[in-house]
C-alpha cells in the first residue's frame, strides 16, 4: 500500500499520542504503552505508514526487555526484523535491540552475528557522521548491557538488607573521595571475568568497524581500566535507576518533596531496590554506585545520565 498523507484529525491525534508514546515509554509503563501504540496502529495501517508502527513496536519491546520480558521482547523483535524492509532504519534498530536483547539473556554467541551487522551495515545511514555517532553510541551500549550480563552471571550474594549501614558507607565514600576515584573504586571491584567479557565485547564491536572510524574511537585497551571499567558499569544501571530515581511524578520525588524520608534514605532505598530487581546482591557494588550519585547529587545525576533508547538515536 502506497503511504498517504495524514488527514488534519490524524495529524491532531498523532500529535497527542506520539509524544505520550515517548513519555510513557520514559516512564516504563507498559500498560500505557500498549494502548497508545493500539491507538496508533489504526492510523498508520490506514495511511501505509506500517514503518511508523513497527518503529513504535520497536520503543514497546525495549521497555519490555527494561522489565525483564526478554523472551516477549525476542519474538517481537523477530518479528519486526522478518516484516521490516533490510535496507531501513527501522531494521536496523529491531537488530540492534535483539542483539542487546541476546546479551541479556548471557547468549554471546547469538549476540555477535547481530551485532557485527549493525556495525557493518554502511547503506541505510548515509552521513558519515552521522553513521559514526550512531555507532560510537551503540558500542557504548553493547559494552554496558555485556558487563551488566557479567555482573549478573557472577552469582555472588550478599543480603543487602541493612539502610542505615549502606547510607553510612555510602555518605562516607561521597565525602572522601572525588568523583574520578569512585568511578574507579567501583571498577576495581568488578571480578575479572566481568572485565573479560566486556573487553570481548568491545573489542569485537570495534572490529567491525573501518579502522579510520576505529580510531576514532576510545582505545579497546580503555575498557580494562578501572576508572573507565567503573564509569562503564555505573551507566549500565543507568536506565533501571533513572526510572525510579527521576521520574518527577514517581514515589520517589514525592516522598523527598514532601520530608517523608531523607533524601539520602530515600535514594538508598531506592537504589537498592533497583539492585535487587537486577539481580546484583553484591553490596560493595550498591554503596559504591549510591555514593557517586549521592556525590553527584540527584538533580545532576538525572540530568547527567538520562538514558537515550535505541529509537532516539535518529
Amino acid at each position: 500500500m502506497a503511504v498517504e498523507k495524514f488527514t488534519l484529525i490524524q495529524k491532531e491525534r498523532l500529535g497527542r499520542l506520539e509524544p505520550a508514546l515517548k513519555k510513557a515509554v520514559l516512564r516504563g509503563d507498559l500498560n500505557s504503552i500498549k494502548s497508545i501504540i493500539i491507538d496508533l496502529q489504526s492510523m498508520y495501517l490506514a495511511t501505509g505508514n506500517e514503518a511508523k508502527l513497527l518503529m513504535a513496536k520497536n520503543r514497546w519491546l525495549e521497555v519490555e526487555m527494561d522489565q525483564g520480558n526478554l523472551v516477549t521482547a525476542e519474538r517481537g523483535l523477530i518479528g519486526i526484523r522478518i516484516k521490516a524492509n533490510n535496507k531501513t532504519r527501522v531494521y536496523l534498530e529491531a537488530t540492534t535491540l535483539l542483539a542487546i536483547c541476546y546479551l541479556r539473556s548471557n547468549t554471546l554467541e547469538k549476540a555477535e552475528p547481530l551485532i557485527k551487522e549493525v556495525l557493518t551495515n554502511d547503506t541505510v545511514i548515509k552521513s558519515p557522521e552521522r553513521r559514526l555517532d550512531f555507532r560510537r553510541l551503540v558500542i557504548e551500549r553493547f559494552d554496558e548491557e555485556a558487563v551488566l550480563y557479567a555482573i549478573k552471571s557472577e552469582r555472588i550474594s550478599e543480603l543487602i538488607s541493612d539502610t542505615e549501614m549502606i547510607m553510612s558507607e555510602a555518605v562516607n565514600l561521597a565525602g572522601t573521595y572525588s568523583t574520578d576515584k569512585l568511578y574507579e573504586n567501583l571498577g576495581l571491584k568488578i571480578p575479572k571475568i566481568a572485565k573479560d567479557i566486556l573487553s570481548r565485547v568491545d573489542t569485537f564491536s570495534k572490529r567491525q568497524l573501518p579502522s579510520a572510524e576505529r580510531l576514532k574511537l576510545p582505545s579497546p585497551t580503555l575498557s580494562h581500566e578501572d576508572k573507565k571499567v567503573g564509569k562503564t558499569v555505573f551507566s549500565s544501571i543507568k536506565r533501571n535507576l533513572y526510572k525510579s530515581l527521576c521520574d518527577k511524578e514517581g514515589d520517589i520525588n514525592k516522598k523527598i518533596n514532601t520530608g517523608l524520608l531523607s533524601i539520602q534514605t530515600t535514594l538508598t532505598v531506592a537504589v537498592t531496590e533497583v539492585f535487587n530487581k537486577l539481580n546484583i546482591g553484591i553490596k560493595i557494588f550498591l554503596v559504591n554506585v549510591l555514593a557517586i550519585i549521592i556525590k553527584l547529587g540527584l538533580d545532576v545525576y538525572c540530568d547527567m545520565y538520562k538514558p537515550v533508547d535505541v529509537m532516539d538515536l535518529r
